[in-house]
C-alpha cells in the first residue's frame, strides 16, 4: 500500500476495506488466542498440582521435620498461581511482541537495507544487555522466593503458638519480627524493579539510534531512491519498534524468570 499511494487506482475506500477485513480477522483470532491461554494454564495447574499432592502426601516424616513449613506454604501458593497465570501470560506476551519486533526490523531492513550495519551490532548489545539482566533477575527472585517462605513459616508458627504468645505478651516483639521479615522480601522486588529500569533505558538508548540511523538514510538517499509512502511507513513503524521491542524483552525476562 505504501508503494502505491500516489496511484489512482488505489481509492481511499479500497484501503478502508483492507483494513475493515484485517481487524475482522484480528478479531476473530483474539478469542482463539484467549480460549488456547486459558487451556494451557488449566492443564499446566492441573499436572502441577496433581504431581505436588502425591509428592507431599508420600513424603516420609522426616521430609516435614526438616523441610520449614514456610517453604511448602510457598510452593502450594505462589508457585502454583506463578504456573496458573503468569507462565501462559508470560509466553503469549513473549511471542507476539517478539515476531512484532522482528517483524519491523525485517520491513525497515528492506526499505533501507543501508541500516543494516547499525542493526547488527544493537541487536547483539540487546542480547548482551539482556543476558546480564538475566542473571540478576533470577538471583533476585530466588532470594525473593527464599524470604517468602520466611514469612510464611512465621506467620504459621505464630497462630499456632498465639496462646503462649499473649500468655508471655511477646505481641510486639513477634509484631516488629513480622515487619522485619516483610520488608527483606520486599527489598529483592524494589531491586528487580530497579534492574528492569535500568535494563529499559538501554535499550530506548539504542532504538534511538536505529531510529535515527533510518532517518538519516532518508535524508541522504536521492529522492528518487525510495517514495513519501516508504519513507512515513518506516518512520512509524520505526517510532513504535522500541516500546515494541522493550515488551518483549520484560515478558521474555519474567518467563525466564518463572522457570
Amino acid at each position: 500500500m505504501a508503494s502505491n499511494v500516489d496511484n489512482p487506482h488505489i481509492n481511499p475506500p479500497k484501503l478502508i476495506m483492507i483494513y475493515f477485513i484485517i481487524g475482522i480477522c484480528s478479531a476473530l483470532f483474539a478469542p482463539l488466542r484467549s480460549l488456547a491461554l486459558v487451556t494451557l494454564g488449566m492443564n499446566s495447574s492441573k499436572s502441577f498440582f496433581s504431581e505436588l499432592l502425591n509428592s507431599l502426601f508420600r513424603a516420609p516424616m522426616s521430609f516435614y521435620d526438616s523441610t520449614p513449613l514456610g517453604r511448602i506454604l510457598s510452593r502450594v501458593t505462589s508457585d502454583l498461581n506463578t504456573v496458573d497465570l503468569d507462565i501462559a501470560n508470560s509466553l503469549v506476551g513473549t511471542l507476539a511482541p517478539t515476531i512484532l519486533a522482528y517483524a519491523n526490523l525485517a520491513l525497515l531492513a528492506v526499505i533501507t537495507p543501508q541500516v543494516l550495519v547499525v542493526y547488527i551490532p544493537v541487536i547483539y548489545m540487546i542480547l548482551r544487555l539482556q543476558r546480564y539482566y538475566l542473571a540478576t533477575a533470577k538471583e533476585l527472585m530466588r532470594i525473593q522466593g527464599t524470604t517468602k517462605s520466611l514469612v510464611a513459616n512465621h506467620l504459621a508458627e505464630t497462630v499456632a503458638g498465639s496462646m503462649t504468645i499473649r500468655a508471655f505478651e511477646e505481641e510486639n516483639r513477634f509484631f516488629a519480627k513480622n515487619l522485619n521479615l516483610v520488608d527483606t522480601n520486599s527489598s529483592p522486588f524494589m531491586l528487580n524493579f530497579a534492574a528492569r529500569e535500568w535494563l529499559i533505558q538501554r535499550v530506548e538508548t539504542l532504538y534511538a539510534i536505529v531510529l535515527s540511523s533510518v532517518a538519516l538514510c532518508m535524508v541522504l538517499l536521492p529522492p528518487t531512491t525510495i517514495t513519501s509512502g516508504f519513507v512515513g511507513m518506516a518512520l512509524a513503524y520505526g517510532l513504535s519498534l522500541s516500546s515494541i521491542m522493550i515488551k518483549a524483552i520484560q515478558y521474555q525476562c519474567v518467563l525466564a524468570n518463572t522457570e
